[in-house]
C-alpha cells in the first residue's frame, strides 16, 4: 500500500512538471523577445546619434565661414591693404593673415576661432626693398582678390580651406592652398592668380 502511494506520489510529480515544461518555454521566449527589442531599440538610438554627431562634424569641416571672417577683420583692423596670405593656426583655434598696404609693407594679423575678433596688434613686418617688390608684385598679379580664390577652391573641393597664399610658381603668381575635405584627404590647389585657372590640382599624401 505505502509502494503504491509512492509510486502514485511520484507520477503525480511527473505530470505536473510536464505540464509547467510549455509555461517556461513561453516565459523564455518573451524575455528573450523583449532583451533583443530593447537592444535594437538602444542600437537605434546609439546609430541615430552617431549621424547627428557625424553630420554635425562633417557640416563644420566644410565651412569657411570663419575664414571669410578673418579676411575681413583683418582688413578692418589695418585699415586699408589687400589680403594676400590667410591660413588656420593653434590647430585650427586661431588664423593668420598677411595683409599687404599701398607702400608693399606687410601686416600680420591674428584673429580669434571664428575670425570676429583681433588677437592683439597688428604687426607691422620689417621689409627689405625686395620684400616690399616682391609683394608689390603679388599684389599687382592678384586680378582674383582672396575673397574669389575661395570661392574657386570651393568650387573645386567642398572642405575646409586651411591655408591660403599669394606664391611664386615657375614664374607665375598664383593663389595656392590646401582644402581639407569630410573625409580628411588634402587637396593642395594653386590658381593662376590673374585668371582663376587651376595651375595644379593634386592630393596631398604627405600627412
Amino acid at each position: 500500500m505505502n509502494a503504491l502511494r509512492t509510486t502514485t506520489a511520484r507520477s503525480t510529480r511527473r505530470v505536473a512538471g510536464i505540464a509547467a515544461l510549455p509555461l517556461v518555454a513561453s516565459l523564455a521566449l518573451v524575455g528573450c523577445s523583449t532583451a533583443q527589442s530593447d537592444g535594437a531599440s538602444s542600437a537605434s538610438s546609439s546609430s541615430s546619434s552617431g549621424s547627428a554627431s557625424g553630420g554635425a562634424t562633417a557640416a563644420s569641416a566644410t565651412s569657411n565661414d570663419a575664414l571669410r571672417a578673418a579676411v575681413a577683420t583683418a582688413r578692418d583692423a589695418v585699415g586699408s591693404g589687400t589680403v594676400i596670405s590667410v591660413e588656420q593656426e593653434q590647430n585650427g583655434t586661431a588664423y593668420e593673415v598677411l595683409v599687404v598696404t599701398d607702400d608693399g609693407t606687410e601686416h600680420e594679423v591674428h584673429t580669434n576661432e571664428a575670425g570676429t575678433a583681433v588677437s592683439g596688434s597688428p604687426r607691422t613686418e620689417t621689409s627689405d626693398a625686395d620684400d616690399r617688390a616682391e609683394n608689390e608684385r603679388f599684389t599687382a598679379a592678384a586680378d582674383l582678390t582672396v575673397d574669389d580664390a575661395v570661392g574657386r577652391f570651393e568650387d573645386l573641393h567642398a572642405g575646409t580651406i586651411t591655408e591660403l597664399g599669394l606664391d611664386d610658381h615657375l614664374g607665375k603668381v598664383v593663389w595656392e592652398g590646401d582644402v581639407r575635405d569630410a573625409s580628411g584627404t588634402k587637396h593642395s590647389v594653386r590658381l593662376d592668380a590673374g585668371t582663376g585657372k587651376v595651375v595644379t590640382d593634386e592630393v596631398d599624401t604627405d600627412d
